[in-house]
């Protein structure tokens, strides 16, 4: 997935698969060997900027020379997970691993009035302390009524008062209610659910505050007096392993093996549980896992698994596969090296890489949920009888909405562009039978409605991971 493509459901992923990841606190420069090993990537440079015909027509030559000889250093079949990353890539690469923003720390839909319905709240946030929970209407932001609102101007209202106190005016259960909240700088990566038999905890990536909130959210189910617990690692495509490291430690007995690393040299390492949290001890753990879940939370995986046996039972389809470590080399341009450096390996000395976790109870997630569009302006737009990039997302949303498509793959026919023309009528768009920006827009909006609306019935992988974990 490139970052123009966009999906419904998929929330925080990390470019690549760029978990599994731990930043050297000191790089030494490496040593040259007077081997002359150099000398033909020097003649080559030399060649290029002075004697090239088109060097003159490219803005910076020299960086630029040396920019694509790193790139090709670093990039091999063999590993698709060491690359060198630009500025750009760097730092959506950094921003994505810390799992910080700034916010009031819901997820939220617009319902058909245009309102936020609350879909999650994210532990330790500012919604989280007001006491906000899922399923509240928020229907005013400060002055901003949010039917008559973008979703971009309610999310701007709330940044522009970072640190001051909004007022916030919600539905619950059909009575209106206010509160007062500080929007801040919270972790997006833990979600927290209390059930009559049972807590969940949703974790969306292995940020560097994810450890603490997992504890945090570990708490609140023991408070509860809960013993069983469903953890979703659906999508989460991993992160820092320290966080991993720390969210086991809050499962695991004393002195349990988290992984192993195996060195280039065949060498194998032991990581521990940490002793910074007291482990909670529960009789049943049911985990959801699908074709995303990668790298660090296929470490938790295989740490639960071996070290609790038969009280954890994964539900899903067969993860991703990642099973090495990368370190992170920054830069002081800002640019970074991300460069494969041991193999890790469960307890048990299992090795997943490229294999990956195959689920205890094998469960499909409905297809909608994981359709892809290209966001790009050239791919937005098409007409009937034309093959697409778009076109099967497209004809997948419209017969999710009900419309009648007569086929579902990357050719628009000329029966979904009369479904299309429907669609548009209903949505006072213009009518046109052809994709655009606009319908697009009115598509995702309709579609992700649909998805939350039914998300209790359709999302039938969490269906199965309750049925297991409330029979028993």
């Amino acid at each position: 997935m490139t970052t123009k493509e966009k999906g419904l459901i998929v929330g925080l992923c990390v470019v690549c698969f760029g978990a599994g990841v731990s930043v050297p606190l000191l790089m030494e420069k490496a040593q040259r060997k007077d081997t002359g090993q150099f000398e033909k990537l020097e003649t080559i440079y030399d060649l290029m900027t002075n004697k090239w015909y088109y060097a003159n027509e490219i803005d910076d030559v020299q960086d630029t020379l040396v920019e694509q000889a790193i790139d090709g250093m670093t990039t091999n079949e063999i590993d698709p997970h060491t690359t060198y990353m630009g500025l750009d890539q760097a730092k959506r690469f950094s921003d994505a691993l810390s799992g910080s923003n700034v916010g009031i720390g819901v997820g939220f839909f617009r319902n058909e009035a245009g309102n936020m319905v609350v879909r999650s709240v994210y532990i330790g946030s500012a919604a989280d302390q007001a006491g906000l929970t899922e399923g509240d209407i928020i229907t005013k932001v400060g002055n901003l009524n949010c039917a008559q609102a973008t979703s971009d101007e309610i999310i701007d209202t709330i940044k522009n008062h970072a640190d001051q106190k909004l007022e916030i005016e919600y539905e619950r259960d059909g009575k209106s209610n206010q509160t007062t909240v500080t929007p801040g700088e919270y972790d997006s990566t833990v979600i927290c659910r209390l059930f009559d038999d049972y807590g969940e905890i949703i974790l969306s990536s292995f940020s560097e505050n994810s450890g603490k909130d997992f504890h945090e959210a570990i708490q609140q189910i023991e408070k509860a007096g809960l013993k069983k617990l469903v953890i979703d690692l659906r999508d989460n495509t991993g992160g820092y392993l320290d966080a991993a490291q720390t969210i086991a430690s809050s499962l695991l007995p004393e002195n349990s093996v988290v992984f192993q690393e195996k060195q280039k040299n065949g060498k194998i390492e032991e990581t521990l549980v940490s002793k910074e949290y007291d482990p909670t001890d529960f009789d049943q753990i049911v985990i959801l896992q699908n074709g995303n879940t990668a790298s660090a939370s296929e470490v938790l995986i295989g740490a639960l698994k071996d070290n609790l046996g038969d009280k954890v039972k994964t539900v899903g389809v067969n993860t991703y596969g990642k099973g090495t470590k990368q370190v992170l080399i920054p830069f002081e341009d800002g640019t970074s090296l991300k460069y494969t450096e041991t193999e890790w390996i469960t307890p048990n000395g299992t090795s997943i890489n490229q294999v990956g976790f195959a689920p205890d109870v094998e469960v499909a997630d409905q297809e909608i949920r994981s359709v892809y569009y290209s966001t790009e302006n050239k791919d937005l737009e098409f007409g009937p009888d034309e093959v697409a990039a778009n076109a099967q997302a497209l004809q997948m949303y419209l017969a999710y909405l009900g419309y009648a498509v007569d086929r579902t793959d990357n050719y628009f026919s000329q029966a979904s562009s009369e479904a299309l023309k429907q669609f548009q009528r209903d949505h006072d768009l213009n009518v046109t039978g052809r994709s655009d920006e606009a319908t697009w827009k009115a598509l995702e909006d309709n579609v992700l409605l649909e998805i939350n609306k039914n998300e209790a019935k359709d999302d039938t992988q969490r269906q199965k991971a309750i049925e297991m974990i409330t029979q028993e």
